[in-house]
């Protein structure tokens, strides 16, 4: 764009070659596949030539949305082991044997992301609010009967998400054996960019931590998932499409969520996650 405008071309024939070349969101962007990416690194390696010409901001100067502001599809998963022994304690059993079977997963309203520094908005129908710590995997390959060895080629990279819950509902939802529903589909924290699988080949070990107002709720790593992201890939894709723009959540981490601490959210909590290697995902919770 900067180039073109630089050489003198008119800004509405600018702007219309330019989605033209290059889709105006991520999704398109995954969607182009290997054209796509390649076109963005053609860009960048472009700007960092030319910084007299290139529009370029500084970060602090500008508000990012999330990195997919709509998804072709979200799947969130069920797969650290210290999370699901907490959740049965709770409810007086242990943990299922069909959890080590199968990587169960539930499917979410893909069009709901709030990126860094945006605001929650307090669902009418919520008595409290609770976050949940994730790594969501992007996916920019469509596949079908993928196998494990080779699910990871379908991920582009990874970035940070946080299911947020409605503990209330949830636990009515799950008594009903369906869902969860609209204890989920308000709301999802993703971000604050998305980095990409060659710079973070994988997220086992990484540290990751909750703050809450500035102070810690959670601060622990990532390793006891029983499931990883390339089993669940591999699972999802039997004689069923994985396309670009699916998300895939890693489930929350052991330990990260207010319920863990014994602690609920309220309008004004400022919520802060972490995760090395990725960076920090803030959002503000607000009420009308």
């Amino acid at each position: 764009y900067s180039m073109l405008i630089y050489r003198g071309e008119d800004e509405t024939f600018t702007e219309r070659y330019c989605n033209a070349v290059l889709p105006p969101d991520m999704l398109g962007v995954l969607q182009s596949g290997n054209e796509g990416l390649n076109m963005i690194r053609r860009v960048v390696e472009w700007a960092g030539k030319n910084r007299d010409i290139a529009s370029l901001r500084r970060l602090s100067d500008v508000k990012l949305k999330a990195p997919l502001t709509r998804a072709n599809m979200l799947r969130d998963f069920l797969a650290s082991r210290g999370h699901v022994e907490a959740s049965s304690r709770r409810i007086g059993t242990r943990i299922p044997e069909e959890w080590y079977r199968v990587p169960t997963y539930y499917k979410g309203d893909p069009a709901i992301f709030y990126g860094h520094l945006e605001d929650i908005p307090w669902p009418s129908y919520a008595k409290s609010l609770d976050f949940e710590l994730e790594v969501a995997a992007i996916i920019y390959k469509k596949g079908r009967n993928v196998s494990k060895d080779r699910a990871y080629d379908f991920i582009v990279g990874y970035t940070i998400f946080n299911d947020f819950s409605i503990r209330e509902l949830e636990a009515v939802e799950l008594k009903l054996m369906l869902g969860p529903g609209k204890s989920k589909d308000f709301a999802n924290g993703l971000g604050p960019w998305i980095v990409t699988r060659d710079e973070l080949p994988d997220i086992k070990g990484l540290r990751v931590y909750a703050k809450v107002n500035g102070e810690t709720w959670c601060d622990t790593k990532i390793e006891d998932m029983q499931w990883d992201f390339g089993d669940m890939i591999s699972y999802v894709s039997m004689d069923e499409y994985i396309r670009p723009g699916d998300v895939f959540g890693s489930g929350t981490v052991t330990g990260c969520t207010g319920l863990d601490v014994g602690k609920a959210l309220k309008p004004g909590d400022v919520v802060e996650l972490y995760v090395e290697g990725i960076g920090t995902l803030i959002n503000r919770i607000i009420k009308a």
